[in-house]
């Protein structure tokens, strides 16, 4: 049985009501059992009051064994049902075996067994409710006397043609449980597939950060938050200097390993509420939200300053600098404008030396720093 039948056949909320009916059945046993009796006879035998009784607390019993295990031990026992719903009918059959069509009570534990979608444990009922009648028909001359050859054989055939309907049905059901697990797993396989093309075509594959199309899809969102909620922003633009030196000299694959640290570093230095990207090439663009100028400029110069001061086995012991070009972004200025900012002061910055940041156009930091 797949895990799909298995969670189906032990929820806790079936079992507990199968318990429940159980109970209640207890209670309508012994009501409906008297009233019969009163019909038929006209009056209660004296007998049978203590024989109801004595035919409840053994009901009880049985039930109560099922109860505690299932409330105190977390056991749920599809087979323990099965045997406690024969007991059920074998008792009423025992006390009303005058009336004919009592022996077709035993179909309720073939039902029962329907609720674990397990053939083994329907034809285990079908077996039980066999044998115990069998053993009832033998051991009671009232059930013998008041079911003739034509009844013996019709309730037979009505143990027989449930247990078929039931084995039917469950093959039904398995058929459907299964499709319906093989459509929720395709249904899964194709939501990862999706999650993971769409973290594809977000991410930048040699540094894991985002790409050039989805940096300026977020740009946008943000100046709009900007705009209406005068959200604090601003744009850094950062390169590592001379990096067709570096690619021409030690070759594009020292090239790539030096992108790859350089976008970690970036990466871990910034706040969760900033945003990294690789631009294009060496280039990086970094989004800084809810700081100020200043404190965007000083996670910049912390970037810029570990960069300095990290040496590459692949650079002969040497550093790969940055230069950064900060902007501030003004409500109402628009997003050609903020990258028009950070571009001149990334130019200023190269043109200046290199190994630095300005911001706004304006050098407040040098390479010595």
């Amino acid at each position: 049985m797949n895990h799909l039948l298995l969670e189906l056949a032990n929820t806790r909320h079936t079992y507990r009501k199968m318990i429940n009916l159980y109970w209640t059945t207890i209670v309508l046993t012994v009501l409906l059992e008297y009233w019969l009796h009163r019909v038929r006879f006209g009056a209660v035998p004296d007998y049978l009051p203590s024989t109801l009784v004595l035919q409840a607390i053994g009901l009880a019993l049985a039930t109560g064994v099922i109860e505690m295990l299932y409330r105190y031990r977390k056991v749920q026992s599809d087979n323990l049902l099965i045997v406690t719903g024969v007991v059920y009918a074998s008792s009423i059959i025992y006390i009303n075996p005058t009336i004919g069509i009592v022996p077709a009570i035993y179909i309720f534990p073939i039902l029962t067994s329907m609720l674990s979608f397990n053939k083994n444990r329907i034809l285990l009922a079908f077996s039980l409710v066999l044998l115990c009648f069998g053993t009832l028909y033998a051991l009671t001359p009232e059930l013998r006397t008041a079911m003739l050859p034509v009844h013996l054989i019709g309730v037979l055939f009505l143990y027989a043609g449930v247990t078929l309907i039931a084995l039917s049905i469950t093959s039904s059901g398995i058929e459907l449980l299964n499709s319906l697990r093989q459509a929720t797993e395709a249904k899964q396989e194709l939501l990862v597939k999706n999650v993971i093309m769409d973290k594809l075509s977000k991410m930048d594959a040699l540094t894991d950060l985002y790409n050039h199309k989805t940096f300026h899809e977020y740009l946008e969102k943000l100046i709009e938050q900007n705009e209406r909620n005068h959200l604090a922003l601003q744009l850094a633009i950062m390169d590592i200097d001379n990096f067709k030196k570096i690619n021409d000299t030690y070759g594009h694959w020292v090239g790539d390993i030096i992108l790859q640290r350089v976008a970690y570093l970036i990466r871990e230095t910034v706040t969760p509420n900033d945003f990294v990207a690789r631009y294009g090439g060496e280039e990086f663009a970094v989004i800084f939200t809810e700081k100020t100028v200043e404190q965007s400029h000083r996670l910049a110069e912390l970037i810029r300053q570990q960069c300095a001061s990290t040496v590459h086995a692949e650079l002969d012991g040497q550093a790969a600098t940055l230069s950064i070009g900060l902007q501030n972004y003004a409500k109402g200025e628009g997003k050609e404008a903020l990258f028009k900012g950070a571009d001149a002061s990334l130019y200023a910055a190269k043109r200046t030396g290199k190994n630095k940041t300005v911001v706004q156009s304006v050098v407040i930091d040098h390479k010595g720093a």
